[in-house]
């Protein structure tokens, strides 16, 4: 192992690229290795026929204006020095039921808090009061995740009960518990649950201070898309670790962690052995305990705690380039939610399985974005979740079919309940299913979602636990399965969180 380097981090997806580029601010030197040839992971872009499409991205959360940015905003462009140009997304989303009768839902929900308020009054009159208890409440969780952030994990609790006896009344409870605990009529939470399918955890299971969290930043910063797609914000960060100091592998698979007496000792690449002592991984426990580690080497206790977690969902996603607009086609929105219902526990167990009626998150590009495909053209992306490995189910000569199938159903879907007609118009078509994200993340299943931020294993749980969380020493985790759980903007801030925690390590022991 000729080559030495102070921290080697797998895996260029926004976990990877993050924290190459805080230990390569650092002064560290720094190796970011990646499989594919190109940066991202996910938040990369791909070619057919005239249209490029997003693999998976939706929207970014607290980016915020240039006059007044949000956490994402500032790390990439303060903290890094990366220059992005963003555009801002022109509603919260469009949420339809299909399947509740009377009572199906077709709203419009805007960006901001007076805003989101008002609307929300005139879909449910006397909603008012509850929706302003609830900002409240997650202006309180704001502050308190503030505070435990800046504790690196060592929370005060007398802190915590004096300042911020809010958070712990209500912090462990579910997102369905504490809106029946501030009298929010029902039909009020039915549309205020509508983001769920962005954690993909039903509101009976997920974490109300998450919940709040990611609601409050969408309405009071909106969300955000870069306008040359994922693929201008990937590559700046990788010319920017490049001008940092730091070194990129591509086309290079991280095959084996090397130790020697139970110490991180260096990674065996396709192109060689470099050595190491502190591996940031980007990319799934399972795959780096399970395949890159000789067993003896991986403690009892690490085995267990991969064990007691859950995957999240498994995400299937169709890509559509219409040939023709967005306007022509008569699609109004940028977002729409389209589910059978609101009820997120049928929602959720709905997605344990295939069904008529998969619940979909939908977006048309144009909408935010009407330079991102040819002239007289529009992007759109049909995604909805499994939770459980029906994919691995499918024998071989039933796959192609079955994938069509469920494309099919969920266009008709789109088609029928928001009033327009585009299969005709469609000029290129392709589909991701679990088993094309394990192939290309080589997430377990191709669980998109990490692992499940539910029950004990939310969010909070996890920053509260970072000490412990650390079973193999020189072994930290970016990306989706760091503490910050999943989704775009939480993984760039896992980077930069796991990468401090790193140089923390290296100050520990003296380097």
């Amino acid at each position: 192992m000729e080559q030495r380097y102070d921290a080697v981090v797998i895996g260029a997806g926004n976990g990877g690229l993050s924290a190459a580029a805080t230990m390569a601010k650092a002064g560290k030197k720094t190796l970011l290795i990646e499989q594919h040839n190109l940066p991202g992971g996910f938040a990369s872009s791909f070619v057919r026929g005239r249209f490029e499409f997003e693999p998976s991205l939706h929207e970014l959360c607290d980016v915020g204006t240039a006059e007044d940015p949000g956490d994402v905003r500032k790390l990439i462009e303060q903290t890094f020095g990366v220059e992005v140009e963003w555009l801002p997304v022109p509603e919260a989303y469009r949420l339809i039921t299909i399947n509740e009768g009377k009572d199906n839902l077709d709203v419009v929900m805007p960006f901001g808090v007076q805003e989101f308020i008002g609307k929300m009054e005139e879909y449910v009159p006397g909603s008012r009061p509850s929706m302003e208890k609830f900002i409240t409440l997650c202006e309180q969780i704001m502050a308190a995740l503030a505070y435990i952030g800046k504790s690196g994990g060592k929370a005060d609790s007398k802190v915590l009960m004096k300042e911020h006896a809010n958070f712990l009344k209500c912090g462990g409870y579910s997102v369905s518990r504490v809106f029946r605990a501030l009298h929010m009529p029902k039909k009020a939470q039915r549309i205020l649950s509508a983001y769920w399918c962005y954690v993909g955890v039903s509101t009976d299971r997920l974490n109300f201070a998450l919940y709040a969290a990611m609601v409050y930043k969408y309405l009071t910063r909106g969300a955000w898309i870069p306008k040359m797609r994922s693929h201008e914000l990937s590559a700046a960060m990788d010319a920017r670790i490049r001008s940092l100091g730091g070194e990129i592998w591509y086309n290079t698979l991280a095959e084996r962690i090397l130790t020697k007496d139970g110490k991180i000792t260096g990674v065996r690449t396709s192109h060689g052995d470099v050595a190491t002592e502190h591996v940031i991984a980007c990319c799934s426990p399972n795959a780096l305990f399970g395949d890159m580690m000789d067993q003896k080497d991986v403690p009892e206790q690490q085995t267990r705690m991969i064990n007691a977690r859950s995957l999240g969902p498994r995400g299937f996603v169709v890509y559509l380039g219409l040939n023709r607009t967005a306007d022509e086609l008569g699609l109004t929105d940028y977002s729409y939610f389209i589910y059978e219902s609101v009820d997120t526990v049928k929602e959720a167990a709905r997605a344990n399985g295939f069904n008529e009626h998969p619940m979909q998150a939908t977006v048309c590009l144009n909408r935010a974005n009407p330079g991102c495909s040819p002239e007289g053209t529009c992007i759109m992306s049909f995604t909805t979740l499994y939770n459980t490995d029906v994919w691995g189910d499918i024998p071989e000569k039933e796959y192609v079919a079955k994938k069509r199938e469920v494309a099919e159903q969920m266009i008709r879907d789109f088609e029928q309940h928001v009033g327009v007609r585009i299969k005709p118009y469609i000029e290129e078509i392709e589909i991701a299913t679990p088993v094309t994200m394990a192939r290309y993340t080589l997430n377990p299943e191709g669980a998109m979602y990490a692992y499940s931020c539910a029950d004990w294993d939310t969010m909070l749980a996890r920053l509260m636990m970072l000490k412990e969380d650390q079973i193999v020493p020189g072994v930290r985790f970016a990306g989706g399965y760091g503490p910050r759980i999943y989704g775009y903007s939480s993984t760039y801030l896992n980077g930069e969180l796991t990468a401090k925690l790193t140089l923390a390590d290296m100050k520990e022991a003296g380097k």
